[in-house]
């Protein structure tokens, strides 16, 4: 074993019961450990005061080498609870080093979190003997260096002088641990969590909990399904309209839950009321909302009605009332066929309506 190597490596086994007294405020629970020749980790599940579950951390320690050259990295990484990388500390009396034992400077600092960040980095699609050149390679240039033929693709990705750090510390981000922490939090499924995760604002927290709430047919209880309608109510538009997209009709075959959707449906963004109004077009509505909806008709801009008058022709059970404010609109000439057919298409149409249409 090379000299250099063997007492880095000696120093990382040294290191290990170091790990474990680092000092972390906050209430936080071991999940895991583990020991190899080339990494160690403790994981701890982080919670806040009130018991409640809000992300992982892991102490790590590493022995970066290339070639010959090697060098320890102490680290810690944070995630949320569903293994997105957040961000990273050096504890105290650490630091980070380029080649020749250059320590990081704010800006590489600065650099090294966004490198982490993007999830899409291109260092997940490269070996890292495709990323470094030689010992010799290095000694001349003063830098940790990069092969001509990936260059330019990947000088964006890292930091000159640390390529293999940044390489290292991506996959360690966006590996193993990543998935480990989500298949944790997999494990701590409650109904409080969902809650939790539908109140956040969080858009991953959020994705994640609509679609256990929907795939469980969870919706059925009155306090989830009211904390992932209220997701309605924020501005995230995506979310808002992948929410009403995936929601099932049980959720609004109440007459309050429809009388909410409208009333969200009125502040919301125009793109949202047209997808609102896809909603109800699946929906057995009450005379209330029957109502609202023929109104819509005089109020709506052109595409609005469209949708209206969809929505309306799927109504068949209009009251005699409706249908005859129904027949007052097409004396006004107010969508006037499709009115008519509208009328014609009812399971009980009123016999007086009937005559005044001309059908017996």
């Amino acid at each position: 074993m090379n000299l250099t190597r063997g007492l880095i490596l000696l120093a990382f086994t040294i290191s290990l019961l170091g790990l474990q007294e680092r000092d972390n405020p906050g209430k936080k629970t071991l999940i895991e450990s583990l020991q190899t020749d080339s990494l160690r980790y403790d994981m701890y599940l982080l919670e806040n005061e009130l018991g409640e579950s809000e992300g992982y951390m892991a102490e790590i320690f590493t022995p970066v080498c290339h070639t010959n050259e090697c060098y320890p990295v102490y680290i810690d990484f944070y995630w949320d609870l569903l293994g997105n990388y957040l961000k990273y500390e050096i504890p105290e009396g650490e630091l980070l080093t380029k080649l020749d034992h250059v320590p990081f400077d704010d800006e590489d600092h600065e650099k090294l979190q966004e490198i982490l960040s993007n999830e899409r980095s291109l260092l997940k699609d490269y070996k890292i003997e495709e990323l470094v050149g030689s010992t010799q390679t290095v000694a001349a240039n003063g830098v940790d260096a990069v092969t001509g033929a990936t260059l330019k693709t990947i000088k964006n990705e890292v930091i000159d002088g640390a390529v293999y750090s940044c390489y290292t510390l991506w996959h360690l981000a966006h590996g193993e641990m990543a998935e480990k922490v989500k298949v944790h939090t997999e494990g701590l499924y409650s109904k409080a969590l969902l809650i939790q995760f539908l109140e956040s604002g969080h858009y991953p927290y959020q994705y994640w909990a609509i679609e256990k709430v929907i795939n469980k047919d969870l919706y059925t209880d009155d306090k989830l399904s009211t904390a992932m309608l209220e997701v309605l109510l924020g501005d995230n538009i995506f979310l808002s309209s992948h929410l009403i997209k995936v929601l099932p009709e049980e959720v609004f075959t109440s007459l309050k839950r429809q009388v909410w959707l409208w009333q969200t449906m009125e502040k919301s963004p125009y793109k949202l009321q047209m997808k609102m109004l896809d909603k109800f077009n699946t929906l057995k509505l009450y005379p209330e909302l029957q109502i609202k909806l023929l109104e819509g008709l005089k109020e709506g801009n052109p595409a609005q009605q469209r949708k209206v008058y969809s929505v309306l022709k799927n109504q068949l059970n209009l009251s005699k009332s409706l249908q005859y404010q129904v027949l007052d609109y097409i004396k006004q000439g107010i969508w006037k066929d499709g009115l008519i057919e509208l009328l014609l298409g009812q399971n009980k149409l009123d016999k007086k309506i009937k005559k005044q249409l001309n059908t017996k």
